[in-house]
């Protein structure tokens, strides 16, 4: 059986992309901090350490919608056996 547009698939997508914008900050905070201590942006890198924590806190959120679903999906399954 498949279920389209099922809580599994939103929450791996959303899983998927906090993992992605994840990267994406941490690799603009190494480039910041390349750049050499005189010429940092300072603002830059705190952008990207809230966007870090931003995608962190999107991934445990997603990491809970998959959670959710497993366990709907087992009281379905009880109380349909």
């Amino acid at each position: 059986m498949q279920i389209n547009g099922s809580a599994f698939q939103h929450g791996i997508t959303g899983f998927t992309t906090s993992q992605t914008n994840l990267g994406e900050a941490s690799n603009n905070v190494a480039q910041a901090s390349m750049t050499g201590a005189h010429n940092t942006n300072t603002a830059s890198i705190q952008d990207s350490l809230v966007a870090a924590t931003s995608s962190k806190l999107d991934a445990q959120a997603n990491a809970k919608v998959l959670e959710t679903a497993n366990k709907t999906l087992g009281t379905i399954i009880d109380i349909t056996a």
